[in-house]
């Protein structure tokens, strides 16, 4: 199903937020996991729906105990529905400790017994050596996703996939449960920087990737790295968008303890800079396509001072 910016569709929250401006709108994980399961995920993951009640209460607790977040992933198309284990990966995405590990496991329960933590150490995984594309198409809860994230992830898979195939067996482009923020779809995260984008078009989704394979971030519908908290978030765009050439690790951000809207962005180079941020009202809008327009907000940049 095509899906263009027309009326037909101004009832669906991404329509209707597309005047919102994005940074600041990134999930604040500086882990996460994501798990192999295919098939139909719930609205919520953990919900019972994929691995039954128990196991759902059991892995959402190991995983919050680690530290991390999850997601479920998924392969585009038809090779999706047929595994025969299950992959996962643990990303951490701070900059200077930056890590995605793969493995395997035979059945989802068995996730239980490794140490997902940022700093943990699983027996058996192996680092991966190139981008890990996430493409949110999460049905069940929210159909801008699916319907506009699954035609995104199959062209990543059409144009890239054989390219970053041949750089890691483990590189792969992945369907991912819901990260948060559904009225950006369609959304793509890069989990081994916490990078994440909405709305990523085909053509931007592609430049993204290309970008992450040759060091550099787009700017471009950036809602924010998930390493930093809001504020943060919206400082590292600015001061990229402000004409500093800096690769993907190069920036390191603060949060003043006494303001949590004021941060200090730092260049490996040693420059630095105080950004000012705050929030505005937006006219009531969906949040997401199952809720009532409510209340909105959006992050904005005060000032951007060189220090």
């Amino acid at each position: 199903m095509a899906v263009n910016d027309s009326s037909a569709y101004s009832d669906w929250c991404s329509f209707q937020s597309a005047d919102e401006p994005p940074a600041g709108t990134a999930a604040h994980e500086i882990s996460w996991i994501l798990l192999e399961i295919p098939g139909h995920w719930g609205r919520d993951i953990f919900d019972g729906q994929a691995l039954g009640e128990d196991l759902s209460e059991r892995i959402k607790k190991h995983v919050a105990d680690c530290g991390s977040r999850m997601l479920f992933i998924r392969r585009p198309g038809r090779e999706g529905q047929l595994i025969d284990s299950h992959r996962f990966y643990i990303c951490d995405t701070r900059p200077g400790r930056r890590t995605v590990r793969a493995g395997r496991v035979a059945r989802p329960e068995d996730i239980l017994d490794l140490d997902l933590s940022p700093d943990g150490h699983v027996p058996g995984t192996r680092e991966v050596s190139a981008p890990l594309p996430l493409v949110c198409t999460h049905a069940k809860r929210d159909q801008c996703c699916a319907v506009r994230g699954r035609p995104i992830a199959a062209v990543l898979e059409k144009q890239l996939g054989g390219r970053l195939l041949d750089l890691d067996p483990d590189a792969l482009v992945w369907e991912c449960s819901h990260t948060g923020g559904h009225r950006f779809a369609p959304v793509l995260l890069l989990p081994g920087t916490g990078y994440t984008y909405g709305p990523a078009g085909i053509d931007l989704a592609v430049r993204i990737v290309e970008g992450e394979l040759e060091g550099e971030v787009v700017t471009e519908h950036l809602r924010g790295r998930s390493t930093w908290p809001p504020a943060g978030q919206v400082a590292e765009v600015a001061v990229r968008d402000s004409g500093v050439d800096a690769g993907i690790d190069d920036l390191r951000v603060e949060i003043d303890p006494e303001n949590s809207r004021v941060a200090v962005v730092r260049h490996t180079d040693g420059r630095a800079w105080r950004v000012e941020t705050d929030t505005r009202p937006l006219p009531d809008r969906k949040q997401s396509c199952r809720k009532p327009p409510t209340g909105a907000k959006a992050w904005f940049v005060e000032s951007v001072t060189e220090l």
